[in-house]
């Protein structure tokens, strides 16, 4: 398994990492209540003492903006996707740069500071209590010059961008990532289960229920999303396809207690056995976690195409080419 050396001493949680103009990545300078990029002759706001390189975006702001203080305990434990981010920052210490944010991970913070990006200025602000830095900007023209952090990350991320932007996207992250650095991400596919090809089977239902209400408008397969980071030239670490035609009770009414239950006998039957499931929070708690360990299972059995995410790590090589944008 690859590993990023360790430095001695461990970075301050509170160093923060200098911000760049996000198009000629010239250093900024503080005026006021700007920050100044002197070559573009650009002014950058901030907003409640937070860097703005974008403007807000209705959707996202206030949305997902919890701080999730977990730290690799029982829960990460027990969720597929956050074990897999605990096993791959283990031993790892430097800057972080996390993407979609949200309120912040407190799990990123034993790796050392990390700087959060973010298009909700609620969020932003919250996970300014953990985090050493945050910033509203896009993930396709990061304020950071070249090589600034030693891991980059994102969860959830990566389905809301537009196809049309996602190469560019991943460019920046290789961009900014130092060599024999690590990024690790969590990323929504577009899966072929039975349950997704039915949903899909109405594409008015499937756009009202299943993509708009989280703003998914960037799902791709399994291979396309691989492809994108290979060809960036950034080296697989680990690559799994995962939640291969299985999901949480939770996720199976937010999908389908609606005009779906109407287009199959089984489909509302596994959605009114879902919603007495959730009931109270102790029998939502006992399926997901009996639900967990079917996830595990299923992941071994069924086909690929299947998966509903795909968790994976990369390596930046030391002394390789850019990676393209």
């Amino acid at each position: 398994m690859i590993r990023l050396p360790q430095r001695s001493p461990q970075l301050s949680a509170s160093r923060r990492i200098p911000f760049c103009c996000p198009n000629c990545h010239a250093l900024l300078v503080e005026s006021g209540s700007e920050l100044r990029c002197h070559e573009c002759q650009i002014d950058y706001p901030l907003i409640e003492g937070v860097p703005n390189f974008t403007g807000e975006d209705p959707f996202y702001e206030g949305r997902w903006s919890e701080t999730d203080f977990s730290a690799g305990g029982l829960r990460n434990l027990l969720v597929k996707k956050e074990r897999f981010f605990v096993r791959h920052i283990r031993g790892l210490v430097g800057a972080v740069l996390d993407l979609g944010c949200g309120g912040g991970w407190k799990l990123l913070t034993r790796i050392g500071p990390v700087t959060g990006i973010d298009l909700s200025l609620s969020s932003l602000l919250r996970a300014r209590r953990i985090y050493a830095e945050v910033a509203r900007a896009e993930l396709t023209n990061l304020p950071f010059a070249d090589e600034t952090f030693d891991c980059v990350v994102s969860c959830d991320v990566l389905g809301h961008l537009q196809c049309t932007d996602k190469s560019r996207a991943i460019g920046e992250m290789y961009r900014v990532l130092k060599p024999g650095g690590r990024t690790i991400h969590y990323v929504e596919i577009e899966g072929h289960d039975p349950l997704m090809r039915f949903a899909r089977g109405y594409p008015e239902l499937y756009k009202k229920y299943i993509i708009d209400p989280e703003g998914h408008v960037g799902l791709e397969d399994v291979a396309t999303t691989i492809g994108r980071f290979r060809s960036s030239g950034l080296v697989p670490v680990e690559e799994a396809p995962v939640y291969r035609g299985l999901t949480y009770a939770g996720r199976l009414v937010q999908y389908f207690d609606n005009e779906y239950r109407k287009k199959s006998v089984t489909i509302a039957a596994l959605t009114l056995t879902s919603k007495a499931l959730c009931a109270t929070k102790v029998t939502e708690s006992m399926t997901n976690v009996a639900m967990a360990g079917l996830i595990e299972l299923g992941d071994r059995v069924f086909p690929t195409s299947w998966s509903g995410g795909l968790l994976v790590c990369y390596e930046k090589p030391k002394g390789g080419s850019r990676g393209g944008t």
